[in-house]
């Protein structure tokens, strides 16, 4: 199984893809979304909650177009970068965005840790007691920067004790460890910021090379300011593997 989407839905020009009457076609920005792609990672959440009652309506309205959309969930900032995963400040938000999880009926929850978060003695010793401490009813991938710090060896001993899956950008570094998936993230090589960046033909195709070659489901998710078209290329060159 192969999935290809993107790091949220809110950038997406409907108009570009359905011309200006877009709008009778779908009910919303997500429903265009949902027409185009299999998969979409919440980001927003990252930032803030959305209540219960929305996340549900999202769900509804991906229903609508296509019920085995698949939505990913970014757990919540406070979790990675306030509290980093020190004290029930941390277990409290969990279970927060498990409701939101539940509510889209995500399989798969994504950690996202600052640069900063080095793996010292200390953070690991934190990281374990706060994944020990929660359920384990979702898939999780962690996208931990970046590899001087996070080498091999820490990364493989520490995700496979953990059963979590090593996110990252492909065309950047070896995946060290996948736990029933590959989660793969494309910023992007842009300067000043690396989102400002569209992936050229070679590109998507070393993508494709990496994504076929795997013998477990397979998310892919793009960054990137050419997002949206960037996976529909990626997504046209796979589309014989993809749920397969």
């Amino acid at each position: 199984m192969i999935k290809i989407g993107n790091c949220g839905w809110s950038y997406l020009n409907a108009q570009d893809f359905f011309g200006t009457g877009w709008k009778e076609r779908f009910k919303t920005k997500l429903q265009a979304y949902v027409s185009l792609f299999d998969t979409v990672e919440v980001n927003s959440t990252f930032y803030r909650l959305p209540k219960t009652e929305t996340a549900k309506k999202w769900r509804e309205e991906a229903d609508e177009i296509n019920p085995d959309f698949e939505f990913t969930v970014k757990v919540s900032q406070i979790i990675t970068h306030f509290d980093r995963f020190s004290s029930e400040k941390s277990l409290f938000a969990f279970k927060q965005i498990e409701k939101t999880a539940e509510a889209l009926r995500a399989k798969v929850l994504l950690f996202q840790s600052p640069a900063s978060f080095k793996p010292s003695e200390k953070n690991i010793e934190k990281v374990k007691r706060f994944f020990e401490n929660i359920e384990r009813r979702f898939l999780f991938a962690w996208e931990v920067r970046w590899e001087r710090d996070w080498n091999k060896e820490t990364v493989s001993s520490l995700f496979s004790e953990l059963k979590i899956t090593h996110c990252v950008d492909p065309l950047r570094q070896e995946c060290f460890h996948s736990e029933k998936m590959v989660y793969y993230r494309l910023h992007g090589f842009g300067k000043p910021s690396m989102y400002n960046y569209s992936f050229s033909e070679q590109e998507i195709q070393n993508i494709k090379k990496k994504i076929v070659s795997q013998n477990k489901p397979v998310y892919v998710f793009f960054n990137n300011a050419d997002c949206y078209k960037n996976a529909l290329e990626l997504r046209k060159i796979t589309e014989t593997n993809i749920n397969h």
